[in-house]
């Protein structure tokens, strides 16, 4: 999510003709397609790649952007030519910081996945060659996110870890390494960061960057899909409290277990921005569920409903739909003589098993036995990648909430075999 690689060099694995078009072809990376200029890339060929629900910089000063938006708009430069205004146009363009983006600026440099109905073609992202940028050290995998300032879309601050008072300093972050400083801020209820000690956070990654390596290394392995539900990623965890000398001389009684709630990318309080994730856990009882579970639990979710991502599943309601638990398991450090744990992730049968047993609700599961589609040429003699299928394949309606004819945003695969392996597949006519 938020602070992932958005900008990144790539090696153009294939360049396919598209029936019927003159000056565009489609370039293959990774599993991506995109649309680029008839000859401008070869197979082999190095290139900058910008994702989907990228925004590039606007290289114009304050002053320059106001009088380019007031010759577009003919509030200056009323009486010229077309001519005179397109080269006025282009002469403040030159002056961009970034000159090279400046094509973009009617999309408001917004990177987004393109469908060319004519051609029946998704373009997922931009390419721009190296030496039109000025970089002369380009390898594949280098990141330029932030040296051209490339930043995600977003739809929601605290869904990309970016609704947050003020953000940890170095020192704090270095101190939140150290149990008597977590809980310290846990008694004091002071969160508003993520404790290390905690499951990663979730973000898998697209098929698009994945396939080929998961079906070389998967291939005829079972795989559980499940709908990609668009919300909020949510955790309620369990954990043990332990009374602190405080407590033990003044004899002062301490809950147990405290229950506590996570965004994507920290804990929240209960008051301000987290107020609306609190409040669902509470009216759904959820505190009290995942705190009579027996040992320490990290519950993660999706909330969804009314005042999240326009609520397309059209709930009445806010709720909270389960994909992943983890269990804390304690082990011996005979060597060092120390108590240590480890998150153990529930498998599929375990997951399901265990969200009925306590009340839990689930992401709607697709199929149980899915397969990894293998490449092909199809009737029109052009090879469809296995991306390609299931790209295809998320193409359809959500299956939940109360608005059935609304296009899913896409899947989730894990493996089977190890629930620990996963990435998933996004709709590309989701936000088209």
């Amino acid at each position: 999510m938020f602070g992932k690689p958005l900008a990144y060099i790539v090696r153009i694995k294939d360049i396919r003709e598209i029936p019927g078009a003159d000056r565009i072809e489609l370039a293959t990376v990774m599993d991506y397609t995109v649309v680029v200029k008839k000859g401008e890339y070869q197979p082999g060929d190095l290139a900058m790649y910008v994702e989907i629900d990228s925004l590039l910089p606007d290289g114009l000063s304050d002053e320059l952007r106001a009088k380019y938006t007031a010759i577009k708009e003919g509030r200056e430069l009323a009486d010229a030519t077309k001519e005179e205004i397109e080269s006025a146009l282009k002469t403040i363009q030159e002056s961009s910081k970034y000159p090279y983006f400046e094509f973009l600026r009617d999309k408001k440099f917004k990177i987004k996945s393109m469908k060319l109905g004519k051609f029946g073609v998704i373009s997922q992202g931009i390419l721009f060659k190296p030496s039109d940028l000025g970089i002369t050290d380009a390898k594949v995998g280098k990141d330029y996110t932030l040296q051209f300032g490339i930043t995600e879309i977003v739809q929601d601050e605290e869904e990309a870890g970016l609704n947050t008072k003020k953000k940890d300093n170095w020192f704090v972050r270095k101190l939140m390494k150290y149990t008597w400083y977590r809980n310290w801020r846990k008694r004091h209820n002071v969160s508003e960061t993520w404790d290390p000690t905690n499951p990663g956070k979730s973000d898998e990654e697209n098929v698009q960057k994945v396939y080929t390596k998961m079906f070389e290394q998967y291939k005829g392995k079972k795989w559980v899909k499940t709908e990609k539900l668009e919300g909020q990623n949510i955790t309620v965890f369990s954990e043990k409290v332990e009374p602190s000398w405080f407590d033990k001389i003044f004899h002062r009684k301490v809950e147990s277990k405290r229950i506590g709630v996570c965004s994507r990318t920290r804990e929240l309080n209960k008051n301000g921005s987290g107020k609306p994730f609190w409040d669902t856990v509470l009216r759904l009882g959820l505190d009290e569920k995942i705190k009579k579970i027996p040992g320490e639990w990290f519950c993660r979710g999706e909330h969804v409903g009314p005042g999240i991502q326009k609520n397309i599943y059209n709930l009445p309601r806010t709720d909270i739909i389960f994909f992943d638990f983890y269990k804390k398991v304690y082990f011996e450090d005979t060597i060092n003589r120390k108590v240590l744990f480890k998150w153990e992730k529930l498998n599929f049968e375990d997951s399901v098993l265990f969200a009925e047993q306590w009340g839990l609700k689930f992401v709607p599961v697709l199929d149980d036995n899915y397969e990894l589609p293998e490449g092909h040429v199809n009737d029109k003699g052009v090879f469809v990648s296995g991306a390609d299928i299931m790209l295809q394949e998320s193409d359809a309606n959500t299956v939940f909430g109360n608005n059935l004819s609304h296009k899913r945003e896409g899947f989730v695969l894990r493996l089977r075999d190890d629930y620990n392996v996963s990435f998933k597949v996004k709709n590309p006519n989701y936000s088209i």
